[in-house]
């Protein structure tokens, strides 16, 4: 089967605190949006301390074109793969030349030739090396670009590919937009990078083996979860009815997916988990019955970092193959959901 042998991350550097941002808001929305005070407790109740950024936060309060913010997404975007990559091909003791295939994941910018062209460039990699860049997954690309990892290194059980994720979330915030949406966005969403290095089962590196994945799309759902593309650029569509969509279909598909192999989901001994926010944590723990510490590190992640998208569940993945955990033999469950609306589903054995 299948194997994962490491994870990293790569952060910007322009690191703020929830508080300061809260207050940041207060001053952008005050005037101009309803029941303020009210609204901003969204910040105190996000479990959230800190979110990283592509820019200093006074150059979100400038007026940007979608010029200007996508040229932050290619260029210093570039460079944040580029640390998270090395960075796994460092963990994993694997060389670049090694490598067969990149799929590259995003939601947050646009650039043709998509940045993995750039990265196969800069990192040295083979010229025949293959290339999948997926775009529009949300927060559910993480997992998917694990499962197109797993389908790859299984046709091919010879292959190395190297997955990558980028999203710069912060880009798409606008001080002109009053809207609810945007405030709601500017407590939550952040930026960063990810890379996972998934191997076929005739490499001789260990690391815990893919067992099945599972894609879900809900039918028309379209509205609970995506971009809005406006004249000054994109607009966040995040739905309150999202965390009962989880309660409500996340158990149906887990059991079913168990079944499929001869499981249930009190043989689960492990979560990695996308930390799409407080609500959303609270939802996944209700439906799957979890009351301990199952979903600590996607709580760590959503603390530290926020909703990064795409590159979340990734972190959330690096901190579970770096602890013990990784080394428990058992069944694991990795899962995030995204736009469509969908769910993305991986079954892992240590």
């Amino acid at each position: 089967m299948p194997k994962i042998i490491a994870a990293a991350h790569a952060f910007p550097p322009h690191s703020v605190s929830q508080q300061v941002l809260k207050e940041t808001a207060g001053r952008i929305f005050a005037g101009r949006v309803s029941d303020l005070e009210r609204l901003l407790a969204i910040f105190d109740n996000s479990r959230i301390e800190s979110r990283q950024f592509m820019m200093p936060t006074q150059w979100y309060l400038e007026r940007r074109t979608p010029q200007e913010r996508n040229q932050v997404y290619q260029r210093q975007g570039l460079e944040l793969i580029v640390e998270a990559a090395r960075n796994c091909l460092a963990a994993a003791g694997c060389a670049a030349g090694e490598l067969d295939h990149v799929i590259f994941v995003s939601s947050t910018g646009h650039a043709t030739p998509s940045l993995d062209a750039h990265l196969i460039n800069r990192l040295g990699l083979r010229p025949s090396t293959s290339r999948a860049p997926i775009w529009g997954l949300g927060c559910a690309a993480g997992a998917a670009g694990l499962s197109r990892a797993f389908e790859h290194c299984k046709a091919c059980p010879d292959h190395r590919v190297l997955l990558v994720a980028l999203e710069c979330c912060s880009l798409a915030f606008s001080a002109a937009d009053a809207s609810k949406r945007n405030l709601v966005a500017s407590s939550l969403f952040a930026d960063g990078a990810a890379a996972a290095l998934v191997v076929g089962e005739l490499d001789p590196r260990s690391g815990p083996a893919i067992v099945a994945t599972r894609s879900h799309l809900f039918p028309d759902s379209y509205r609970i979860m995506g971009w809005d593309f406006l004249e000054e650029g994109m607009q966040l569509v995040l739905s309150p009815k999202l965390p009962l969509i989880v309660r409500q279909e996340l158990p149906r598909l887990v059991t079913g997916f168990l079944e499929a192999h001869g499981l249930e989901p009190g043989d689960l001994a492990h979560y990695i988990t996308h930390p799409g926010g407080a609500r959303v944590m609270d939802a996944y723990r209700d439906a799957l019955r979890l009351s301990g510490g199952e979903l600590g590190l996607s709580e760590d992640v959503l603390r530290l970092h926020g909703n990064v998208s795409s590159v979340s569940v990734l972190v959330v993945l690096e901190r579970w193959l770096a602890g013990n955990a990784a080394r428990t033999a058992g069944h694991g469950l990795l899962s995030a959901f995204g736009p469509g609306f969908s769910a993305e589903l991986l079954l892992l054995r240590v």
